[in-house]
Order: structure tokens, then C-alpha cells, then sequence
């Protein structure tokens, strides 16, 4: 039994973009993944898959009509490509830009050159705009991908982008060749439509490859970001503040540089559950750990320690610059009004303060100086700050 390869190839053609349809489908709607970015991902695999099957005739034989309209929908998917990079990266982009783009190729395409018969002129100038938005999308993208990913991954980005648009230069140059120039260098037209569907296949799973890689890094990310913070508050949890002071205890065994623990409480917060309910004690937490990060420096990490206990690492500060900073985070808490529906909220908190200064003293014994200070100033008024006893000799 003889099957034709335009069979094969449209069989191909649905295979390969079907599934990767149905990958951005799934991510969309069941895996996390950026909606928008999803379905601007759909959009652009079914544009390509279009244009692929537009122009895969028996015999090789295509109308003005139809290559206008297979350029169109491949100005479509490198559109589309691009919007959901954009998107996916939370880059700013305007659905008004694309849809004058789309309207100006498919105005151009199907009303002045398929009518005239002047396909070449519209392969030409949709190439043209197709190496344009990849190398665009390449620059655009590369910084925010090293940033949130990693170098590597930015770089393989941009080299899928810069070989698909390299695909469509080519294509370019064999218009401006002319026919005679094109058959005198090229395979014959059946060979050549079987090369450019491989092609463009090629390049649709490589870079369906990229960006699922760009996606499952992403997803590791944030499962990470979620492991290490607090879902209520944005701050870090219990498990990342102990990483983070083992390594302060580390660099003051190897370097010597002390650091100081706050153990920040705020005062009465049961009295605000009870009385304006839990989703009023959240807000409370909310806003008192949005001051407490606002606050802090650069390198200190501030992390919920436990219901409405805060723990605030300062790395190379010593005893009289952690009494100034937490005086300093006391003093901006009491300053912030909190409103809750028609109340307004005054909230203080009472810190304890300790400094790691000794190498041998174990974490636990840091922490319960600190946690002994916290209760000293509860019992002693509230909405202050106590130093910790010296570490015994």
C-alpha cells in the first residue's frame, strides 16, 4: 500500500502540533502555568501548524491565495510567540501593537499581493517581520531569563530564537534570488516543501523544548519560594531563618563576624482575634510583617517565627546597632494605623534582642537569650525593647 507524502507530511504536521497544543492546553488549565502565556503558546503552535498545512499540496502547487495566507498565520505564530514569552516573564506588552501588526500582514497579504500576484513580495516582507519579532523577542527576553533562571537557559533561548528567524532569512534571500536563482541552487520544489515542513518542525519541538524547560524551572522555582516562605505573610518561614543562622553561625566561627537575633512579639494579638475575629488577626500579621520588611536592610532576613512571633537576623551588627534597629522597627510598628472595616488598629510589639559574638555558643542557646528578653519586655509593659544577659563565661 502506497502512501503519498502529502499525506505523510500533513500527518506529521497534525501529530507535532496537535501535541504541542494540547501541552500548553494542559499547562494552562491544570499545571499552574500563566493562562495568558498558555494560550498566546496555543495560538502560535496552531498558526504554524496552519501555515504548515496551507502550503503542503499534492504536487507542489500552491495559489497566490494560499501562500499569502500561510505567510499571515506564520506572522501570527511568531507574534504569538513572543506575547507569551512576554507574558510568561511578566514583561510589559499592548494587544493593540499585535493586533495592528496582524491586521497590517493580513491587509498587506491578502488584499494587495495574493489579488495582484505578487507572492514573492509577501513571503519577502513576512519574513522580514518574522526575523524582526524573534530577534526582538531574543533581546527582550535574554536579561529576564538569566535573572529569573539562569545564564544557560537565557542563552539557549535566544539561540532557538536567532536560528528560527536565521530559518526565515534564508527563506528571504531565496525570494530576492528570484525562481531561476532559487532552482539553479536549491532541490527540486517536492524535496524542498519536505525539507522546509522537517525544518520548521524541527524548530517548533525545539523550541517547544525551550520554553517547557523555561515552564518546569519556573514551577521548581516556585515550589522553592514556596518551602522557604510564609503563605500568610510573604516572609520567610521557620525553615529558612535556621538556614539562614547556621550560616551567620558558620561565618562567625570561620571570620569572627558577630550577628545579632530579634525576637519580635506582637503584644495583645490574642485580644484582636478574640475580639475582631481570625481574618482580622491575619491582617494584623499581614501588615505588621510589610512594616517589619520595610524596615529592615538589605542583607537582614525577617521571618515568621511562629503564630504572632517574628524572628529579624542582622548579619555584622553588634549589640548597640541591633538596639537601634529594633528600636527602630518598634517605633515605625506603632506608627502604622491599621484599618479593619471601621476600626483603626494601633499594634506594638516588644522585641528581645541578642548577639552572637562567642563561636562556641550553640544556636539553641542564642535563641533561648533572645526568647528570655522577649518575655523580660512582655512582662515589663510591653511595646519595648530588652537586651539579652551576657553569655556566661
Amino acid at each position: 500500500m502506497h502512501i503519498s507524502p502529502h499525506l505523510l507530511l500533513t500527518a506529521y504536521i497534525l501529530l507535532m502540533h496537535g501535541l504541542t497544543t494540547a501541552m500548553w492546553l494542559i499547562g494552562g488549565r491544570w499545571m499552574g502555568l500563566s493562562r495568558r502565556a498558555a494560550s498566546e503558546w496555543m495560538r502560535a503552535s496552531i498558526a504554524n501548524g496552519a501555515a504548515l498545512l496551507v502550503t503542503v499540496t499534492e504536487g507542489g502547487n500552491h495559489s497566490s491565495l494560499q501562500v499569502m495566507l500561510a505567510c499571515t498565520l506564520a506572522v501570527l505564530g511568531a507574534a504569538s510567540l513572543r506575547r507569551g514569552l512576554l507574558s510568561f516573564l511578566r514583561m510589559p506588552h499592548t494587544t493593540s501593537d499585535f493586533v495592528r501588526l496582524i491586521a497590517g500582514m493580513a491587509a498587506f497579504n491578502l488584499l494587495l499581493c495574493a489579488p495582484l500576484g505578487w507572492p514573492s513580495l509577501g513571503i519577502f516582507a513576512s519574513c522580514l517581520v518574522m526575523v524582526a519579532l524573534l530577534l526582538k523577542c531574543a533581546r527582550e527576553t535574554h536579561v529576564a531569563i538569566a535573572r529569573e533562571f539562569r545564564p544557560g537557559t537565557a542563552l539557549a533561548s535566544s539561540v532557538v530564537l536567532c536560528a528560527t528567524a536565521l530559518v526565515f532569512t534564508l527563506t528571504s534571500v531565496a525570494v530576492l534570488m528570484g525562481q531561476a536563482g532559487a532552482q539553479a541552487l536549491l532541490p527540486p520544489l517536492e524535496v524542498r516543501q519536505v525539507a522546509l515542513v522537517f525544518v520548521t518542525a524541527v524548530l517548533s519541538i525545539v523550541v517547544a523544548f525551550v520554553q517547557g524547560y523555561i515552564v518546569v524551572m519556573s514551577l521548581v522555582n516556585r515550589l522553592h519560594h514556596l518551602s522557604q516562605h510564609d503563605s500568610l505573610t510573604g516572609l520567610l518561614n521557620r525553615r529558612a531563618i535556621a538556614q539562614c543562622l547556621a550560616r551567620e553561625a558558620h561565618r562567625l566561627q570561620r571570620f569572627n563576624e558577630p550577628f545579632s537575633v530579634l525576637l519580635v512579639d506582637i503584644d495583645h494579638f490574642k485580644r484582636i482575634n478574640d475580639l475582631l475575629g481570625h481574618a482580622a488577626g491575619d491582617e494584623v500579621l499581614r501588615q505588621v510583617a510589610q512594616t517589619l520588611a520595610a524596615q529592615a536592610r538589605e542583607v537582614d532576613r525577617v521571618a515568621r517565627y511562629g503564630g504572632e512571633e517574628f524572628c529579624v537576623l542582622l548579619p555584622h551588627t553588634e549589640h548597640e546597632g541591633a538596639v537601634q534597629a529594633a528600636e527602630r522597627l518598634r517605633a515605625a510598628v506603632h506608627r502604622h494605623e491599621i484599618t479593619w472595616h471601621d476600626e483603626t488598629l494601633s499594634v506594638t510589639i516588644s522585641t528581645g534582642v541578642a548577639c552572637a559574638t562567642d563561636p562556641n555558643e550553640p544556636m539553641d542557646a542564642l535563641l533561648r537569650r533572645a526568647d528570655d528578653a522577649l518575655y523580660r519586655a512582655k512582662a515589663q509593659g510591653r511595646n519595648r525593647v530588652e537586651v539579652a544577659n551576657p553569655l556566661a563565661a
